[in-house]
């Protein structure tokens, strides 16, 4: 594990913002819209009407926004793909949120996402899946990070994310990261302490 103060740019901070929307930046060209439901499924943040509780939420991703960047400002690895939010902050209003499960606590507080790497075709790249998932695991902070495989398509095609699961992030951003990765494969675990390439079928 290791303890850190994380620097966040002040105008990023939502500390110093007067109110936490969706509009509200996390950082340069990056807001919690981002970050509200799924892909092709967009949600509001109307849920959440506790101001304390939307700040706890932006402050979580603030970490997530940081990420992206290593991803998106990273021409020289990553400049013939695009990091997607696949499933973001899970409204506790939808029927999808289970409380007793930590899985849909983690996703309502904005501390696990899952991203899709997509290639210039508009498909999922894997082996881009699996670098973004190995340069995160080497240059950035996090919790824990699942390289998370399945065939649940009805043609058994296979898909794959990357889940990044960020601490609970307090007032003063020190936080300890336990930096753990697994590897997933129809929701059960391959390996855990490494990933795992998994690739399509020929």
């Amino acid at each position: 594990m290791s303890i850190n103060r994380i620097l966040i740019d002040p105008q990023f901070n939502p500390q110093s913002q007067v109110d936490i929307n969706s509009s509200t930046k996390l950082a340069s060209g990056i807001t919690m819209a981002k970050f509200l439901g799924s892909y092709g499924d967009r949600t509001s943040f109307n849920h959440e009407s506790f101001a304390f509780v939307r700040r706890q939420i932006a402050r979580n991703l603030v970490l997530h926004a940081m990420a992206i960047k290593t991803i998106t400002e990273n021409p020289i690895h990553f400049n013939d793909v695009r990091l997607i939010v696949s499933e973001g902050v899970l409204d506790t209003t939808e029927p999808t949120y289970r409380p007793a499960d930590d899985i849909s606590t983690q996703k309502s507080k904005g501390e696990l996402i899952y991203y899709q790497v997509i290639g210039q075709d508009g498909r999922i790249d894997f082996e881009k899946t699996f670098e973004v998932a190995e340069y995160w695991k080497d240059f950035i902070e996090y919790e824990k990070i699942i390289l998370d495989y399945d065939e649940y398509n009805k043609d058994e095609s296979l898909t794959a994310q990357i889940g990044l699961l960020m601490p609970s992030i307090p007032l003063d951003f020190k936080v300890e990261f336990k930096k753990e990765i697994e590897t997933q494969f129809n929701n059960n675990l391959q390996s855990f302490g490494e990933l795992v390439e998994i690739l399509p079928k020929d």
